[in-house]
């Protein structure tokens, strides 16, 4: 059997020590000890250990429960806590991210040998589709390569990712998507008589052992045929499903002779069939290394970001019609990267939502919105209402609502002056949990908008289905709404309905006379685009509201003075023109 390793993640270096130097005699391998929650989830994602034993009083923005959460959802290790502070909360909070263990220090060596070895063999199968774990698949591997040391042949070891398994998840549901996963681990078991191990890695990730082959084209020919059998289409409740996979593999012993090396290697070649648009194969070479290299330096980068203060929240101004003033702002996160300069939201995001860093980094742009909104208040600026997205990994954790109501708490922002924006797709995940979600919340006092109306399939369900406050019409249904009647139709159907159940409802994305002309019109409420501000920095909307700077929209009175003058409405539509000042 294997020697078992363990990441040690303990904020006090003299204590982190002593644990190590304890498992070290029973026999484990530690295979790094680290600080804070961040350096967590950074060693668990490279290093894979077996088990991480963890602190639960971290300091930074990511504690021990936040990280064991995260490093069980994405990576299936089993986490045990380290704690000396035993007190109800902190006990409700490990309780309910399901641990494998907790230890109250000061603890005896018995009683922490005892709680790491339960916690490792109640982790050796996968628990939804019954197949080897990591933990499970290290000794198997290991036993294989070491038993088929004098053999010529070479051992392929194949990883395997299903592509955009994140679609089916929040449009169809994680049941589904659960549902998906069960049924191609059920292919990949029967797909071939020349497979040694089938496991499962992590959420969409599998691993294949094929047995020992002669010739690469052998390995090319059966990684085709298992990217033919998951792309099958499926039956799922009554659904025709089609997954495709990105596929890497890496060879005993000319890509290494350790399991470790052929997973990491494997890793790096699926990563690269990943880049190239999925549904393809990838053999580990020294290109596709120097690739995931490049990208876990980015990773990195991403990671030191939050620690190093490198994020920034700007605000968007939203415009009240009837006024023109200012009375809500979206707040949107910027990262000033410090050799780089300013990243573009269309790169980081998504790498840190694939990294599982966009529920921190979301709860982070969260509390600060609302403490800088709490500031303006302080200051004698006119009452503002704060607009804050919330991502689908902030949704899915089981205790947002409860961090909402401590962030206002801590804040000491009044409720009514925050407004959660969740898109359509993330309600679709789980419309049971948002319906209490929302219920909470409304109770609280805060607002809840629904973000990019009218892009989802279902739309007009959700605000009979849902307590809503605002509706935010998409920009693209903005984008020259003068000129596309469809848009135009869309966007009146919206505004109107909206109205009909009390709904406010504000157009994104406006950047010309003619789109504000249209959605005034038609009675819009509010309105926020780059014809009234781009997204500012603190000290630039802070400025911008001290200016007590309003808008006039001066077309109403216009349109009337045109129609008194005796021309009908087209006429008058025609007319208008430039009809907006800034006062």
């Amino acid at each position: 059997m294997s020697q078992k390793t363990i990441l040690i993640v303990e904020d006090k270096n003299i204590i982190a020590k002593d644990i190590s130097d304890r498992l070290t005699s029973l026999g484990y391998r530690i295979t790094r000890i680290v600080y804070s929650g961040e350096e967590a989830i950074q060693s668990a994602a490279e290093l894979r250990p077996d088990l991480v034993l963890m602190d639960v009083n971290l300091q930074g923005a990511i504690d021990g429960i936040l990280a064991a959460e995260e490093i069980r959802s994405r990576f299936q290790i089993p986490v045990v806590y380290l704690t000396a502070y035993p007190d109800e909360n902190t006990l409700w909070r490990v309780n309910g991210s399901k641990p494998l263990g907790y230890i109250v220090k000061p603890f005896d060596e018995k009683k922490l040998h005892a709680t790491i070895q339960l916690a490792l063999h109640r982790e050796l199968y996968d628990s939804l589709t019954n197949l080897p774990n990591r933990s499970l698949l290290r000794e198997l591997l290991s036993q294989l390569l070491n038993n088929k040391k004098a053999l010529p042949a070479m051992i392929p070891v194949v990883t395997l990712s299903l592509d955009r398994i994140n679609r089916i998840n929040s449009t169809l549901g994680h049941d589904i998507g659960d549902s998906v996963l069960c049924k191609v681990a059920e292919r990949l078991t029967n797909c071939t008589e020349n497979i040694n191990i089938v496991a499962r890695l992590e959420a969409a990730e599998f691993a294949i052992v094929l047995q020992p082959v002669a010739e690469k084209q052998e390995v090319a020919k059966m990684a085709q045929n298992v990217l033919d059998i998951v792309a099958q289409p499926m039956i799922v409740k009554g659904s025709e499903l089609y997954v495709t996979a990105s596929i890497g593999i890496s060879l005993s012993p000319s890509d290494a002779s350790d399991g470790e090396e052929l997973l990491k290697n494997a890793y790096t070649a699926m990563y690269n069939s990943q880049q190239q648009g999925g549904n393809k194969y990838q053999f580990y070479t020294a290109k596709a290394a120097s690739i995931s290299i490049n990208r876990f330096t980015q990773e990195t980068c991403l990671r030191n970001a939050l620690k190093r203060s490198e994020f920034e929240v700007y605000y968007e101004p939203q415009i009240e019609i009837k006024t023109g003033k200012i009375v809500g702002a979206e707040a949107l996160v910027r990262w000033n990267h410090p050799e780089r300069g300013r990243v573009s939201p269309a790169e980081f995001i998504p790498m840190a939502e694939e990294m599982g860093l966009i529920a921190p980094l979301g709860e982070w742009v969260l509390e600060t919105a609302c403490r800088q909104t709490k500031a303006w208040q302080l200051q004698g600026l006119p009452p503002l209402r704060v607009a804050v997205n919330l991502s689908a990994r902030q949704f899915d954790r089981k205790n947002l609502t409860e961090r909402v109501r401590q962030i206002l708490r801590e804040t000491n922002l009044d409720p009514k002056c925050l407004e959660l924006e969740l898109t359509e797709s993330l309600i679709l995940e789980d419309e049971t949990a948002a319906v209490e979600a929302f219920t909470v919340w409304r109770d609280m006092g805060i607002r809840i908008a629904i973000d990019d109306f009218g892009t989802g399939y279902s739309s007009l369900s959700y605000p009979k289905r849902f307590p809503f406050d605002t509706i935010k019409i998409d920009k693209s249904f903005i984008r020259n709404i003068a000129d596309d009647r469809q848009n135009a139709a869309i966007t009146i159907a919206i505004i109107q309905m909206a109205h009909c159940m009390n709904m406010t409802v504000i157009a994104e994305g406006v950047e010309n006379e003619s789109e504000l002309a249209f959605v005034c019109d038609r009675k819009c409420d509010e309105i926020q685009g780059y014809f009234f501000s781009q997204p500012l920095p603190r000290a630039e909307f802070e400025a911008l509201l001290k200016s007590g700077k309003c808008w006039e929209l001066c077309w109403r009175k216009k349109e009337e003075a045109i129609l008194s003058s005796g021309f009908n409405k087209q006429e008058t539509s025609n007319r208008l023109g430039s009809c907006y000042k800034i006062g």
